[in-house]
């Protein structure tokens, strides 16, 4: 193992880490029966780790860029493994920063401020709203059911489903990338072991020759 993989196992092991912690408050939201506790628990939680120091944010996105620049650095090589497994492994993780920073930051923002309209419009609430109005249009939904103004308490909820969905998301990239990156190692082994094969088998044939 270089020391390109190493960043990205590095980098997968750490953000890994975190989003185990995440899932013990995710998995009640999602998969759980229904308790009106663990809203509560996952905002508290989630909203502490948003506010926590600029150290712990700095530290999160240095391991989300040591993966990037540690698989960019493994497709460099650009051989035909590294094209087919570190461009998936990429892929994968590009995956992964996309829903983190589309999905799950605006979703994190607007739970900080709910009163923030500008945020709201950027968070996947105004998607759900833009939902909800136009089945209201045709006629499918009373429009008095259709939220306006800042967050509503049943919104903050859904926001706090999403990010628990998006993470869960997250882990099972997560899983494609560190599938490529074994699946990368075990046919480069293999390569390794053709190629030694058939220099031994060469060696033998030119003893022979000279035998002769």
């Amino acid at each position: 193992m270089g020391f390109r993989t190493g960043f990205v196992l590095s980098s997968l092991s750490f953000l890994a880490g975190v989003l185990f912690i995440c899932a013990q408050y995710d998995h009640p939201l999602i998969f759980h029966a229904w308790s009106d506790a663990a809203p509560v628990r996952a905002e508290r939680f989630y909203l502490g780790l948003y506010a926590a120091p600029r150290a712990v944010h700095a530290l999160l996105h240095g391991m989300i860029a040591l993966g990037i620049v540690g698989l960019l650095a493994k497709l460099h090589r650009w051989t035909e493994t590294a094209k087919w497994f570190d461009g998936a492994a990429l892929v994968f993780f590009m995956g992964c920063v996309g829903l983190y920073g589309v999905v799950i930051v605006p979703n994190l923002r607007l739970l900080a401020n709910p009163t923030s309209m500008r945020l709201l419009e950027r968070s996947s609430i105004a998607t759900q709203r833009a939902t909800l109005a136009a089945e209201a249009a045709a006629g499918r939904l009373d429009p008095s059911l259709v939220p306006t103004g800042p967050l509503q308490p049943d919104e903050g909820v859904a926001a706090l489903r999403i990010v628990a969905a998006s993470n869960t998301l997250i882990l099972g990239l997560f899983a494609g990338v560190a599938l490529m990156l074994v699946a990368e190692y075990y046919v480069e082994k293999e390569e390794r072991r053709m190629l030694e094969a058939a220099r031994e088998a060469e060696m033998k044939e030119l003893k022979v020759q000279k035998g002769q």
